[in-house]
């Protein structure tokens, strides 16, 4: 209860929702095939699991451009999108349920697309970006690799500065009223510090790092924390993919190809896989239809 208050509080009255582009006539989301209801699932069968998937930034707000001293150019939401697109297929083709918080180049404030996650009751969230060097690294331009966080507060300088980077699309959400401090935000974090999805939101960013491992070019750069705003929201085990640095040439190519990203794509859906069935093997048959999300 306490943690709803503070959500409330911080996000809803601290950041009004602004004039931003409106949402579409419907919730945006990949077509459903089967009952989110349990008790509309044939007798003896478990329901589909649902897996919220986000592709970062859109509309006004084109997130990273790259990559440096390349002859082509890519924007970070056109990437998420076109990847985001390929892991609801693929999840879907995998007998997963997938509900999208945008499929159209459009704005979602990043509080909202939680509360698509909430709202649809979805097991899972997963949000696609896309990394950007620090310019004033030594060899920006050299920069490459991928990243999985979960939400929890960041325990490195890089880990800050990728969160503030992805957070700073709330200057595009809001044109009054101040934004959440950060102070704001480490209170929640800390509230949150003893929620079982912490450490669930970690077993599945080990999962997709492992996996992007046997695909990517780049080098895996770890699991790792950050308080990423979009994560706030989603109550169910979360967690926001780097996908690689948009910064980097090669890198850049890479998730810009067809055969990158269903590579990556792949990747992704078979880690999601591979956590749900742990994660069922754990709680036990009685389990099956149960959702992951926890109460705000």
């Amino acid at each position: 209860m306490r943690l709803a208050l503070l959500l409330a509080a911080v996000i809803g009255v601290a950041t009004p929702h602004p004039p931003h582009p409106p949402h579409p006539p419907h919730m945006p989301r990949i077509p459903r095939t089967a009952p989110r209801d349990p008790s509309h699932a044939p007798v003896g069968s478990k329901a589909k699991r649902l897996v919220i998937v986000d592709a970062g930034h859109g509309g006004p707000d084109n997130g990273m451009h790259g990559p440096i001293g390349g002859k082509f150019k890519i924007l970070e939401k056109d990437i998420t999108l076109a990847v985001s697109q390929r892991l609801a297929r693929t999840l879907e083709e995998r007998g997963m349920d997938v509900v999208m918080t945008r499929t159209t180049d459009t704005l979602i404030a990043l509080s909202d697309r939680g509360r698509i996650a909430n709202r649809r009751k979805g097991d899972l969230f997963i949000s696609i970006h896309v990394n950007a060097a620090n310019p004033g690294w030594k060899d920006p331009g050299g920069a490459r690799g991928f990243e999985t966080y979960f939400l929890a507060e960041a325990k490195t300088e890089d880990a800050k500065r990728v969160a503030q980077m992805e957070n700073d699309v709330v200057r595009f959400e809001t044109s009054n009223g101040p934004a959440p401090s950060d102070d704001a935000l480490g209170f929640i974090l800390n509230d949150m510090a003893q929620n079982e999805h912490l450490r669930e939101s970690s077993d599945l960013a080990e999962l997709i790092q492992e996996r992007l491992r046997t695909i990517h070019p780049g080098p895996s750069r770890g699991v790792k924390q950050a308080g990423f705003r979009v994560l706030v929201t989603a109550y169910m085990p979360a967690v926001l993919v780097e996908i690689g640095f948009g910064t980097n040439p090669t890198e850049a190519a890479y998730i810009n190809s067809g055969a990158g990203q269903e590579k990556i794509s792949n990747a992704v859906a078979d880690a999601a896989v591979a956590y749900l069935a742990r994660y069922e093997r754990r709680r036990g048959p009685a389990d099956a239809t149960t959702t992951l999300a926890r109460k705000p």
